[in-house]
């Protein structure tokens, strides 16, 4: 169960990091590579003369929630189908669906972590590098090999009314080129679906959904499991 450790870790950045790159400090401002203020303002968006700037006010949104669970499933030499839910401000929690590792569940809480393989949980041996702290290198990268973004027009995502914009990037791990397009909320600002077309690698592509309205919390397993 071990060697699936690393397949958890990249779909993991898929999610948080490559495809959503605005975390930052360029970001962090609220501004575009021109100094004027991107199109969100007070949760609601619209779309503005700058669709890159659009995409990066987003990502800022997305980052500054307190939890957010996101339904994903690929296609590539394996399926691939998870859920991934985060409570601020590091704690994941992972559920193997379908394909490679189906049935697998895995639990971050900070530098501690813990797989739940055939029932049973085990705490894995403690590192130094968190969740979140992976999280924020990977988007540092992304947002710099943003390119190409454009509005694409008005759509919705299960009733709710959505902006969407498309644009090129590379994965942080790889440097797999790849093309995007998003799903950003009019009410909210935030996205609420991706869909990702890879060049190459193993994966094809990706539809990652997202709920940002149901909360979610994130405990240790049971004391007596996780020793």
């Amino acid at each position: 169960m071990k060697k699936l450790i690393p397949v958890f870790l990249t779909l993991l950045f898929v999610v948080i990091g490559c495809k959503l790159p605005g975390a930052l400090k360029d970001a962090t401002s609220g501004t575009n590579s021109t100094g004027s203020s991107s199109s969100s303002k007070g949760g609601k968006a619209t779309a503005s003369s700058d669709p890159r700037a659009d995409v990066v006010e987003a990502s800022k949104k997305f980052l500054e929630l307190p939890y957010f669970t996101a339904n994903m499933e690929g296609e590539g030499q394996t399926e691939i189908k998870s859920q991934v839910q985060y409570a601020a401000p590091d704690r994941f929690h992972v559920k193997y669906l379908g394909g490679t590792g189906a049935g697998l569940e895995m639990i971050w809480i900070g530098t501690d972590s813990y797989m739940n393989a055939n029932g049973k949980w085990t705490k894995m041996p403690s590192s130094n590098a968190s969740i979140p702290n992976l999280r924020d290198t990977f988007t540092e990268e992304g947002l710099k090999k943003l390119k190409d973004v454009t509005f694409e027009g008005e759509d919705s995502v299960d009733g709710k009314p959505a902006l969407v914009y498309a644009y090129k990037n590379v994965t942080p791990v790889g440097n797999y080129p790849f093309t995007s397009k998003i799903w950003v909320s009019q009410d909210t600002g935030v996205p609420l679906k991706i869909y990702v077309e890879y060049a190459n690698g193993t994966l094809k592509n990706m539809t990652v959904n997202y709920d940002t309205e149901s909360k979610v919390t994130i405990e240790p397993p049971i004391a007596s499991a996780a020793k």
